[in-house]
């Protein structure tokens, strides 16, 4: 019997091979260690509710450890585990480094070890959140929970504000808003409010359901409300970065331009304290003479700075700037490592947006084949020889754009708050590597990024961005 043409098509080695690679794709192995993951949630939410620390059943409860604790074993006796990316060892190097500094500030071994034991839980957080959230649907709920948050504070504030406390017991503290814990500073509510906005308004703009779109609207307007209760300019400012660099990359410089010009009345109106930025200004002259403090604790101690947690011991206020306050307190070395790993993570994001060029499906290759006569077991060209294939989900470009709009206003906003190891800024570091990590497993054609093959491009920028430190603080110290 004569055979089919399709019985007559020999199929060739590189077709089965891509055949089996199509059929792994399909199933992608991003949501490992789910026990892990659970706990880890809990956790978090923990973070943002803290009930050990105002609801009299529950004080003094290790409620956050012991969590964390669970989630971390829970992780270590899983399978799968992903840890496919440079931040993991970069932050690990930032946070042995820490201790070294402390020891050679000479507060002595049991200093050191206090120091590991106050940073062991931030690098525990990044490691569950980097190596469990790597599907969209974890990254979604990474994202419910810190909107989730923001809203639970701004509730707090709003509270705070129409009876003049809050159901934690807190009180605003200069007519400003503010929670429990480690969010007991309006700047630290702030930051977390404006992280979480770009967040509200993705997930509002990714469901398709009325009643959930309706239910995120209204967390936006009381996340910002919960801004204007902050007072923070730092806070106000991260937000004005956020909306000009999300104008930029939609509409371009000029409309941005157009747009910013009437957009700033509204930047006023949600802090009265804005127009009061100046150099000469009280507040803001003391952090001025706090960055040169610290720029001068720098140039004393370029190597291991004053000692991680020391700032405090040299000047009377905190440095108020995070950049200035990890090089004063680990010098060049440490600064260098905690630039890395910050600057890292935002590089991932904004490397996710950028466009692939496609490549031919299968059977467009097939029928050029034929179409020249190559018959025989319809030769395959090989993959180098191929343009890169756009693997890249449209859902995966547009998460990395949200974590790095959450990246510009954490960015922003570090630069006049002192939180260099803040859990904000581990949770979100934590969301984008394991997004990172994710996308590459989805898509396995994806270039794994390379730490050391950039490393001179690191050590330029942190060396660039401690030279405009350097003549920022002078400059505004020549205006106050």
């Amino acid at each position: 019997m004569e055979k089919t043409a399709t019985e007559r098509i020999t199929i060739p080695p590189h077709a089965r091979e891509a055949e089996a690679f199509s059929r792994t794709r399909s199933k992608p192995q991003d949501q490992p260690a789910t026990a892990s993951f659970v706990l880890l949630t809990i956790y978090v939410a923990m973070i943002f509710i803290r009930p050990q620390e105002w609801m009299p059943s529950m004080m003094g409860w290790p409620i956050i450890p012991v969590l964390l604790l669970s989630a971390f074993l829970s992780w270590l006796i899983s399978a799968n585990k992903a840890l496919d990316a440079p931040q993991f060892y970069l932050l690990g190097a930032l946070m042995l480094f820490a201790p070294l500094t402390v020891v050679m500030a000479g507060d002595g071994i049991s200093a050191s070890i206090e120091t590991i034991v106050q940073l062991a839980p931030r690098y525990l957080t990044f490691l569950l959140i980097a190596a469990t959230a790597l599907s969209r649907k974890r990254q979604h709920a990474m994202m419910w929970l810190m909107v989730g948050g923001a809203v639970l504070m701004s509730a707090h504030g709003i509270q705070q504000k129409l009876t003049g406390t809050g159901w934690t017991g807190e009180v605003p503290i200069l007519g400003r808003m503010r929670y429990i814990g480690i969010f007991n500073d309006p700047n630290d509510v702030g930051l977390s409010l404006v992280m979480a906005l770009p967040m509200a308004m993705h997930l509002m703009r990714s469901n398709r359901h009325f009643i959930i779109k309706l239910f995120l609207l209204i967390c936006v307007g009381i996340i910002l409300w919960g801004i204007k209760l902050t007072d923070s300019r730092g806070t106000i400012l991260a937000l004005g970065a956020i909306l000009g660099i999300y104008s930029w990359r939609r509409y371009g410089i000029f409309r941005t331009l157009i747009m910013g010009l009437m957009v700033a009345p509204a930047l006023f109106f949600l802090s009265s304290r804005l127009n009061t930025i100046s150099p000469g200004e009280e507040s803001a002259h003391g952090r001025v003479d706090a960055w040169y403090e610290g720029i001068q604790m720098l140039t004393d101690n370029p190597v291991f700075g004053v000692g991680f947690g020391l700032f405090g011991d040299h000047n009377l206020l905190t440095a108020h700037n995070s950049y200035i306050l990890v090089l004063a307190e680990m010098g060049i070395p440490g600064y260098f490592l905690w630039f890395s790993f910050f600057g890292s993570c935002i590089m991932l994001m904004y490397l996710l947006q950028k466009p692939r060029t496609k490549i031919k499906p299968t059977w467009q290759i097939l029928t050029e084949n034929r179409q020249q006569g190559r018959m025989g077991g319809l030769e395959f060209a090989a993959d180098e020889e191929l343009p890169v294939k756009d693997d890249l989900a449209p859902e995966d470009r547009d998460l990395a754009r949200v974590l790095f709009l959450s990246f510009v206003g954490c960015a922003t906003a570090s630069f006049f708050l002192s939180r260099s190891y803040s859990m904000q800024l581990i949770l979100l570091c934590g969301m984008a590597v394991a997004h990172y990590q994710g996308t590459r497993l989805r898509n396995p054609r994806e270039k794994a990024y390379s730490f050391f093959k950039h490393l001179w491009f690191w050590a330029f920028t942190s060396g660039a961005s401690v030279i405009f430190l350097y003549f920022t603080v002078h400059v505004l110290l020549s205006f106050a």
